[in-house]
């Protein structure tokens, strides 16, 4: 469980979707406007497909067009820049032999009690699977 220094999470989005550009780029659009437009405590959990995600070179080649600017990896690394923590199972890694891959920098590997414990008080759970 998260210790009491921790801050609260506001909010919690699983993302579990990485072929479609525009379901795999709406939860980082969201998770940077929470963080940087309302200050709010964010965690991005990529799950299932979503593990694809945490890969640079497969999040550099998604580009969803319009509203949306630049490719994932960009919107992905801003975030993250912002204070949006982004995590990805690792028996997601594992299932899709990704485990040994390289990972965007600050994408944090968790299990699933992890995930179950960043949703313990988090006002808000947002899942796009």
């Amino acid at each position: 469980m998260a210790s009491a220094e921790e801050k609260k999470l506001d909010l919690v989005i699983v993302q579990g979707r990485s072929k479609d550009a525009e379901r795999a780029t709406i939860p980082f659009s969201l998770a940077g406007a929470s963080a940087t437009k309302h200050g709010k405590s964010v965690q991005v959990v990529l799950m299932f497909d979503g593990a694809n995600l945490a890969i640079p070179e497969t999040s550099e080649k998604i580009v969803a067009g319009k509203p949306f600017d630049g490719n994932l990896l960009e919107r992905i690394q801003n975030v993250i820049k912002a204070g949006v923590k982004v995590a990805v199972c690792k028996p997601c890694l594992m299932k899709r032999g990704l485990l040994d891959k390289k990972l965007i920098d600050g994408i944090e590997i968790i299990s699933g009690l992890n995930l179950l414990q960043y949703t313990y008080g988090t006002e808000k759970v947002l899942s796009f699977t």
